[in-house]
């Protein structure tokens, strides 16, 4: 952290991406590019699949040995610059979904709880990197202009939902979870699709009473299924009370 800058919602930075850059792409490839469940949802989306099937296809599954729970990555093409699979010739092919990481870069952004119980309070830092000839181009923004462009607060918002289970489980003292609980969390938070048959098989809203406009539009709207899987694994996992 001590290499990147700081930067105040009003503070500025040069910064422009486009085809005719010289290394435009190269980010793109040999990633560890790691999906949140809202990514997966954009994503899977855009492509017009399951999610189980999006799944399949295009990432792979493992516990973060940091955070002890399931973690999906992208799965690289299997070529000698192990690129994207979503990255063309002129582009990200799935640009108006990409991941929420693409879309914050070159800033970074961390986020710590509200003690107040509001929303997370965010910082931004400049990642400058020295291969990216972006940095070179006359474009300038402010913090706030870049989140407002890149369409991130949807994107933080349903992050932050993240850090409050990140939380539970820390404060749970629990270093992992049983096989059948990682199958749960996996489920709730990357298979969408399949967590929705499941909550309605098992009739999950009686053992997480939900408020009527909730129950009804879990059924066909993914924010809210999404926003109820993270309250649900709450209570399911780490005994959480949820929607009081």
């Amino acid at each position: 952290m001590e290499n990147f800058k700081r930067l105040h919602m009003e503070d500025t930075f040069q910064f422009s991406c486009h085809p005719q850059i010289a290394c435009f792409n190269d980010c793109c490839r040999d990633l560890n590019q790691f999906l949140t469940p809202y990514d997966i949802l954009r994503l899977k989306g855009a492509q017009q699949l399951s999610s189980q099937r999006f799944l399949e296809q295009y990432t792979e599954c493992h516990i973060g040995p940091r955070s002890g729970l399931p973690i999906v990555s992208l799965k690289m093409l299997q070529d000698e610059n192990r690129r994207c699979p979503f990255v063309g010739p002129q582009g990200c092919t799935v640009y108006e979904n990409r991941p929420g990481s693409c879309r914050t870069y070159p800033l970074g952004r961390m986020a710590a709880k509200n003690s107040n119980g509001g929303p997370c309070k965010e910082s931004y830092f400049l990642i400058k990197e020295p291969h990216c000839l972006g940095f070179n181009e006359s474009r300038r923004w402010t913090v706030a202009e870049w989140k407002r462009d890149q369409g991130l607060s949807i994107y933080n918002e349903m992050n932050d939902l993240i850090m409050e289970v990140l939380s539970l489980k820390n404060r749970s003292k629990r270093e992992r979870l049983t096989p059948s609980e990682d199958d749960l969390f996996a489920m709730a938070f990357y298979d969408l699709d399949r967590f929705r048959d499941f909550t309605f098989e098992k009739r999950l809203w009686e053992e997480c009473p939900l408020p009527e406009n909730v129950l009804e539009a879990i059924g066909d709207d993914d924010i809210a299924l999404l926003r109820f899987a993270m309250e649900w694994i709450k209570g399911a996992l780490f005994g959480e009370e949820t929607w009081s």
